[in-house]
């Protein structure tokens, strides 16, 4: 009778996926900031000299000296400019280090029932007969269902979702968690 549910490789996946982009979205920001503005600017003040010396014929061969393009950037950016995509990657490096976390603590969970009692993810054992209700009004939309129990003389909660956990498992498992709570609502009338 053991059934296990493991994360869901397309879940695990997922979150690593966003935790990544994230993280890449920051250093692209990072490097905006270090990089590519100041290196604009560099450009277009030099461009501007020229321009103020008179000497803009002179500018196409000392542009391909230095590699750059001949054609004048867009505009300056302003050291306000600058510091925004230091804040921006700052906020996208946070987000995803934060989401990398989550990921690394949930990839490991796993539901859990044998003989008598259901395994949460975060690992209590909780014997059937702790089981005090069941919450099924998103399961059939969203494959969510939350399992209430009681624990010490505390309320607490567990969610089943069949799109985090492997989706057969987590529903044999929500199904024996059903079967357990009728027999037990069976057995009290």
């Amino acid at each position: 009778m053991p059934v296990v549910a493991r994360i869901s490789a397309i879940w695990s996946k997922q979150k690593l996926f966003v935790a990544v982009f994230f993280l890449l979205i920051g250093a692209y920001f990072f490097f905006d900031g270090t990089f590519t503005y100041p290196r604009s600017n560099q450009r277009w003040d030099a461009q501007s000299d020229f321009e103020k010396r008179g000497k803009q014929e002179e500018w196409p061969a000392f542009a391909a000296a230095k590699g750059w393009v001949t054609k004048k950037p867009e505009k300056r950016y302003e050291t306000g400019d600058i510091v925004s995509q230091f804040v921006f990657g700052g906020v996208a490096t946070v987000a995803g280090v934060l989401l990398l976390i989550y990921w690394m603590t949930q990839r490991k969970r796993l539901l859990k029932i044998d003989e008598g009692a259901v395994y949460t993810p975060s690992g209590a054992r909780v014997p059937f007969a702790s089981i005090r209700g069941l919450g099924k009004k998103r399961w059939d939309t969203k494959g969510i269902a939350i399992v209430r129990y009681e624990d010490n003389g505390r309320l607490l909660q567990f969610v089943v979702d069949d799109y985090k956990y492997e989706t057969e498992p987590a529903r044999q498992i929500l199904d024996t968690i059903e079967q357990q709570l009728t027999a037990k609502n069976d057995h009290a009338a």
